[in-house]
């Protein structure tokens, strides 16, 4: 489907107020596809690399399998050349993919379940052909200036890419999408926090006119400094509830209690995103451990 301009997109509801948006451009000299979605989508996808044509260059905003999920389907139709900016093991390898994001444990025990759960969101490995960073330049077209930015936060190495000539902001899941029942987190409270302040600072500063999103329907700049604040709210909730529940618990039994207090489930992604908060909270010295214990101070 065509957005506008040189835009295309498709679209699925990954789950009730969840949706998963990928994108591409069309450009005079080639065509850009950014991310490739999950897997049950590799029919809308390959549509969209024929209708956009021409795609040369597939950009991965981060290795989460729902945005890598048809990337040997696209390799194979298109023979695009493939960047990312780091993980690039959970790219080129599915059982390092399922192994560190998942990281089974006594507390998160491995399933075949589990196991089809994340793995069957992907149709297998591609090969990175290079490494982007922030201030990477794609330029398919004279109208098309494509920048790459570095968004660390939902994942240490994420980016997201902005067309200096018309103002779009294409994302992964820096904003994120807090409908799921799952914790839909970070690696890095402190480089969110970061990132969306250099988020308000691109759009105030007239460089972003329009935020296009995986997991939210397009956002002019009001609605992108709703989300931009809705995420805040989120990792001031987070931030709060771990300095509430340390009250000299071991990590194991504080990830179940605020699983329980904030309705989300326990597994893998809230196990991580959680310890990561308690690791910088002692860092910062309002929280410190004792043999084990997480205690606030």
């Amino acid at each position: 489907m065509r957005l506008d301009n040189n835009i295309y997109y498709t679209t699925l509801d990954l789950m009730p107020g969840v949706p998963l948006n990928i994108y591409a451009l069309r450009g005079v000299e080639y065509s850009i596809l950014i991310d490739t979605g999950i897997k049950s989508m590799r029919d809308q996808i390959l549509s969209l690399c024929s209708e956009t044509g021409n795609i040369k260059n597939v950009l991965i905003t981060h290795a989460h399998a729902d945005h890598i999920g048809c990337n040997a389907a696209v390799k194979e139709k298109t023979n695009a050349q493939f960047f990312a900016a780091g993980a690039i093991p959970w790219i080129e390898n599915m059982e390092t993919h399922y192994l560190e994001f998942c990281i089974p444990s006594e507390y998160l025990p491995d399933s075949p379940e589990q196991r089809e759960e994340i793995l069957g969101l992907m149709d297998g490995p591609v090969n990175v052909d290079a490494v982007i960073k922030e201030g990477t330049i794609f330029r398919p077209s004279d109208g098309i200036e494509l920048e790459t930015i570095a968004l660390p936060g939902h994942k240490l190495e994420e980016v997201g890419f902005l067309n200096h000539s018309t103002g779009d902001f294409f994302t992964g899941d820096i904003l994120l999408a807090l409908a799921a029942p799952f914790f839909h987190g970070f690696q890095t409270a402190r480089g969110f926090r970061n990132t969306l302040n250099k988020l308000k600072h691109l759009i105030n500063s007239g460089k972003i006119n329009r935020v296009l999103a995986a997991h939210h329907y397009p956002l002019d700049k009001e609605k992108a400094f709703d989300a931009i604040k809705t995420t805040e709210l989120f990792l001031d909730d987070i931030k709060q509830a771990v300095i509430q529940e340390a009250k000299g618990i071991h990590y194991p039994i504080l990830w179940k209690r605020i699983c329980e207090r904030m309705n989300k489930q326990l597994e893998f992604r809230g196990y991580a995103m959680l310890e990561v908060q308690v690791n910088e909270l002692i860092e910062d010295e309002i929280l410190y451990s004792d043999s084990g214990r997480i205690i606030r101070k």
